[in-house]
């Protein structure tokens, strides 16, 4: 029996995989049942390197999100008409064979493309095999890269088995006719024999047999291929990819990496830049900002109070280049709030940035910013959803001769009140506005935001637009006087610039005009009259320059993370010097003395602490080592019995307390201590040693 090309190529069953036997039953029916016709290459690849069911479960439930309709309704529209489909598949398609409904041609096209506008039976004609022929006439159908008109035919071949998709390549339409009389040699000849013969049953179906395409052009020229006929199966077996992004598969191996299981392929885009701009006590810091669609922000509203809510978690990851280590990590979490009156900026962009100080260096940045919003308790309806801003930045040491720091482009800014403060994208009173994007809009102003250092009074900053176009054609040119080393804003208005691609040139300039230093950044007109901007502006919990001894700390712990203690410590010796109850920055250096084995230095950093804390491990046990290096036995038992009640206890702790219980004479307990020590670590042959002596030294104490 002959195969029809077009069964073969449209055959989709799928082969064995031993990733797939080892799949929960529900999860490998959902693969190779349910969304066998729907699923991408990428997505399937994808969902097999999934190691648990939490996994698999947000990946069902982003894969039925991506292919929403109407992502506004609590319905997913598409998922619903799938599901009706498969079940209608199963119901009516498998009762003439012994396969599932799905597995057959008819229901593997019925699932793809739903019901057609109607069905023309041919079973009780004796001239031909039952056949099927179903019409479909939907302009929504272009939406998923078909023509709006189009048939399908569908027969028993031979008068048996199930219905089969037609060919018109492979099968032809003799192989329609129960009797096909042939006294030729012409293959041609036979074809229009048959389609003859097929138009005194039906002209329709005669149209059918050599192509599903109404308007492919004159069929009775009986080509021996139906070209458009392949085109039109051929998409409609890729239509539910039509137009798809599946890149949410791809980003598989770093999603499993950096987000938890629940935030998995819930990716959306953002724009975002990082900035290297100096602070208070000359300190660089990094500041980064991330801007959102509005589709992209989930809110929800409280019934009761009508304001808008949603939750905002940021995850920063800074890692040396040179020492493949990180230097900074952190995670905070920040509510959003809008009041009944602010609805408005709920359809607007939403912006978050933050800000940290940072030793000289070259680092690798990550910017995880997560976003949740729940209507009620049950975490399983929140809406969630990440995005990323990572990229290399460098920071230098603080210039010796003059220099500009990065150039902030900005779409406004505002003096703020309140006290003045050093914040992401704050100086003092000044707040400005970045634009991640740096595009903007015909008749709008740049604001250039840039800070001269080490420069004094006396020169100038210039400011060119720089079109990209024309090389060299200065679009704009404007200079600014130096006012010290503050905040430099300049407007650059657009008013009479074309769309195009730009440069902002920022140049500082001595008196006499020679240039002392350059900054550039790439600018974008676009030829729209307006941009939607940020209503809503959120941040990061931030290090607050203004607390003595704060960012000593933060720089001190980047030191400690890099190996350069020397530095380390002095940045906390400086800390404690300007906030003397700075309890982190006495904890850190305890640590690093009594490494040193500065014991007498660790009891005056720590004392003072304990005489207020009494039940935090981190400083019950660096000072009851110290004690007991001072030999003050019975303070360092007192400090060591609680710091082994708060965290389970290493070995060397264990074995620090049973000497100086032994020194105190209590001999049981200081074998009890040795036993557990060794019941971590085995392989202490020291300890087994003063273990024996111990027990025979009981033993002839005697009871």
């Amino acid at each position: 029996m002959t195969i029809a090309p077009l069964v073969l190529l449209l055959t989709v069953l799928p082969g064995f995989d031993e990733r797939i036997e080892r799949l929960p039953e529900i999860h490998r029916n959902w693969l190779e049942k349910e969304v066998v016709y729907i699923l991408s290459d990428v997505e399937k690849e994808a969902f097999l390197r999934l190691e648990s069911e939490e996994e698999r479960a947000a990946f069902v439930d982003v894969f039925w999100r991506k292919r929403d309709l109407n992502p506004a309704t609590p319905e997913n529209e598409y998922r619903t008409e799938h599901y009706r489909r498969l079940d209608y598949a199963n119901e009516f398609f498998g009762r003439d064979t012994f396969r599932e409904g799905w597995r057959t041609d008819r229901g593997r096209f019925y699932i793809l493309l739903g019901e057609p506008r109607s069905r023309q039976n041919f079973e009780a004609k004796d001239d031909i095999y039952p056949a099927e022929l179903w019409f479909f006439n939907n302009p929504e159908l272009k939406s998923f890269g078909l023509p709006p008109f189009f048939s399908l035919l569908f027969f028993r071949r031979h008068g048996t088995g199930e219905f089969q998709l037609y060919d018109p390549i492979g099968d032809g339409p003799q192989a329609l006719l129960t009797r096909v009389n042939s006294d030729s040699m012409d293959f041609r000849k036979d074809i229009e024999r048959a389609y003859n013969q097929l138009q005194w049953i039906d002209p329709e179906l005669a149209q059918a047999s050599l192509s599903f395409m109404p308007d492919e052009g004159d069929v009775m020229q009986f080509q021996a291929s139906s070209f458009g006929t392949v085109e039109l199966l051929s998409n409609i077996v890729r239509s539910p990819l039509y137009g798809l992004d599946t890149s949410w598969a791809e980003r598989l191996d770093f999603e499993r990496g950096a987000v938890e299981s629940d935030y998995l392929f819930r990716f959306v885009p953002s724009t975002g830049m990082m900035n290297v701009l100096p602070g208070p006590e000359d300190r660089l810091y990094l500041h980064w900002v991330i801007e959102l669609a509005p589709t992209d922000v989930a809110f929800v509203e409280d019934n009761d109070s009508g304001l808008y809510a949603s939750t905002f978690v940021a995850s920063v990851e800074i890692e040396s280049k040179a020492a493949g280590t990180l230097v900074l990590e952190e995670r905070k979490e920040s509510f959003v709030t809008l009041k009944p009156a602010e609805k408005a900026a709920l359809y607007l962009p939403f912006s978050y940035s933050g800000m940290t100080p940072l030793v000289p260096g070259d680092y690798t940045v990550r910017v995880i910013l997560r976003n949740r919003a729940c209507p009620g308790r049950d975490e399983k309806d929140c809406l969630k959803s990440y995005t990323l801003l990572d990229g290399d930045v460098r920071i230098p040491e603080w210039p010796s001769a003059p220099a500009l720091s990065d150039v902030v482009l900005a779409y406004g800014s505002e003096i703020e009140g309140g006290e003045p403060a050093y914040r992401s994208y704050r100086f003092g009173s000044q707040e400005i506005f970045p634009n991640p994007s740096a595009v903007y809009a015909i008749g709008e102003r740049i604001v250039a935001a840039v800070v001269p250092l080490n420069s004094g009074t006396g020169g100038s900053v210039r400011f060119q637009l720089v079109s990209e176009a024309v090389d060299g054609d200065v679009a704009l040119d404007q200079t600014a006087p130096l006012q010290g080393s503050g905040l430099m804003l300049q407007d650059l208005s657009l008013e009479a610039f074309a769309g195009g691609r730009y440069r902002l040139d920022v140049s500082l300039l001595e008196a006499s005009g020679k240039e002392l230093d350059r900054r550039s950044v790439p600018v974008t007109v676009s030829p729209r009259t307006s941009i939607p901007r940020p209503a809503v502006r959120s941040s990061m919990l931030q290090i607050r320059p203004e607390l003595g001894g704060s960012v000593d700390m933060t720089l001190a712990e980047q030191y400690l993370a890099l190996g350069r203690k020397e530095d380390a410590r002095r940045l906390f010796e400086a800390a404690l010097s300007a906030n003397a109850k700075l309890g982190p920055a006495r904890e850190r250096l305890a640590r690093m003395e009594l490494e040193a084995g500065n014991t007498a230095r660790v009891v005056e950093l720590l004392e003072p602490v304990y005489s207020q804390v009494k039940d935090r491990f981190e400083i019950l046990a660096p000072l009851g080592q110290a004690y007991f290096h001072e030999q003050r036995f019975a303070e360092a038992a007192e400090l060591l019995e609680r710091a082994i009640a708060l965290r389970r206890p290493e070995p060397s702790i264990l074995n620090l307390l049973a000497n100086a219980v032994y020194r105190l004479g209590d001999l049981p307990r200081a074998q009890e201590l040795l036993e557990q020590s060794l019941s971590l670590d085995g392989s202490q042959a020291g300890v087994k040693e003063i273990l024996e002596k111990i027990e025979a030294e009981r033993k002839k104490k005697g009871p």
